[in-house]
Parts: C-alpha cells; structure tokens; sequence
C-alpha cells in the first residue's frame, strides 16, 4: 500500500513538473511568438465633434381663433394649401371673413363647413414651412462652442441627408432641470424640399481640432494597472517592450500621440483577446 501511494505521489509530482515547466516556456517566449500586428505612426489631422438631437420644426406658426360666434360657409384653401398673409381663408354664413394671419401652409383646419363654432374656438393653424429650423439642448459644459452665425452640419436620419445649417439663436438664460441646466439652442434649416417637420436629426458642431500631428489607432493603445497608456514595439534588440506614451485628443477611432513614439515609427498590435497584459 505504502508503495502504490508513493508512486501516485510520484506521478502527480512529475504531472506538476511538466506543467510547471511547461508553464515557465510558455510565459518566457509568447511575447515573441503571439501574432502581432505592426502598425505606422501616421502624421495627419484630428477633429473632434460634439452631436445633438434635435426634430424639425416650423419657424413660425399661428393658430386663428373666432372672435364671435358664427356657422362656416366657405373655406378657401384645403389643409396643405399655401396661403399669403391677409389673404381671406374662410367666410361665415353671416358674411363674416377671416384671413392667414402671415404667410405659410394651412396645417390644420379644425371647423368643417356648415359647423357651427363659438368665440375663442380654434379655426384653423398657418405654419411656416419654407424656413424649417432645429432646437437643441446644449448643457452649461458645452454651449460656449457654439455661436450665433455659426454654421453647423445637421444629419436627417430618416433621409439619410446632411445639411449645412446656422445658429439663428442662443438662449440667454438657462433651464434647470433634474440639477442639469441646459440652454436652448435653435438652427436655421435650408429647406431643400425632402424636410417634413418632425423628423429627427443629428447637429454636429466642431469640437477640438489637431492638425499634422502622430497619430496611432486606438486599439495600438494599452494600459498598465495605474492606468498609464503604453505601446507595445521593438528594442534595439528586437525585442518586445512597452513604450510610454502621452496621448492627446482622439474620435474615437485615432488619437493623437504628443510624446513615446515618432511618426514613422512602428508599434504593435496584440492579438484582441489581450494576452499580453496576462503576461505583464
């Protein structure tokens, strides 16, 4: 018994051995045997962005009430019309004309004919659609980026345009809300005649901008464990080490490298399931 338990123990022994070895192998040559990727410092341009959402809307709209009691007639133009200011839109059947208040679409009519309506009723609704605008609400952070006159790209999802639009206004005080305050921030839309109100949209207003610096992607980045990025490159030795880095600003796909590495130069990859930073 005391020899069949002695040699178990020496099998496990030798099992551990093998892996042990096998083990300390592995972890002394991976670095130089993983598939890296190289890749090549770059000099180009960085910008950044800032996105908000926001819907289409009309400039300007009006909604005509009746000022006194009355049955409609005659309507003049149908919902979708356009209409010129002062110009007569519906007549009562005591005679009585109402005109579009400015010039627009009639959007909305809310009597039909020969229905009766009574003071202060909602008649019908001009909006103005040939000068389509954005709001957007831009926090207390953000909104010394923006400024009135600027010219901003706004992206219309559902038709997949992009439009170069303008700050018509900046509100002067802001709104709270939840602890946030945010201010409302209204674009100037050209419209090109695929913009239906409503539809959403993307506003993109410049951020930062670098230009002809080195840049690397962000996956060339890594980061120890005090959060300090590094590279992985060649030594004089061809040997793999990790080379510190100072970063600048980035979009999210590059970013720009201020110091550790050279435009030219060439940096590695590690395979995405991050090996390497088991082995450090």
């Amino acid at each position: 018994m005391k020899k069949k338990k002695f040699r178990k123990i020496l099998i496990w022994l030798l099992i551990l051995a093998l892996i042990g070895g096998g083990m300390y192998y592995y972890t002394t040559t991976q670095k130089s045997n993983f598939a890296f990727e190289e890749e090549t410092a770059r000099t180009q341009d960085i910008e950044t962005f800032y996105t908000f959402s926001g819907n289409v809307e009309a400039d300007s709209a009006r909604i005509v009430n009746a000022t006194q009691r009355g049955t409609v007639r005659e309507w003049k133009f149908e919902e979708g019309d356009k209409v010129e200011k002062d110009k007569i839109t519906m007549i009562a059947k005591n005679g009585n004309q109402v005109k579009a208040p400015m010039a627009g679409t009639i959007s909305d009519i809310y009597v039909d004919a020969d229905e009766e309506f009574n003071i202060g009723d909602p008649l019908f609704r001009v909006a103005d659609y040939e000068h389509p605008l954005v709001k957007i609400k831009v926090d207390e952070y953000d909104v010394s980026a923006l400024q009135k006159g600027m010219l901003v790209t706004v992206k219309v999802h559902a038709t997949g345009r992009t439009l170069v639009g303008s700050v018509k206004r900046i509100a002067q005080e802001a709104t709270v809300s939840n602890d946030l305050a945010y201010y409302e921030v209204i674009i100037n839309l050209p419209q090109d005649g695929t913009l239906v109100m409503g539809l959403t949209c993307e506003v993109v207003v410049p951020r930062e901008k670098a230009q002809n610096v080195t840049t690397l992607s962000m996956d060339a980045i890594q980061y120890d464990k005090d959060g300090k990025p590094f590279v992985y490159c060649y030594n004089r030795n061809n040997e793999i080490v990790e080379q510190s880095v100072l970063l600048g600003i980035n979009d999210g796909s590059i970013v720009e490298i201020k110091d550790g590495i050279r435009s030219g130069e060439v940096v590695l990859l590690p395979p995405s399931f991050n090996f390497p930073m088991m082995l450090r």
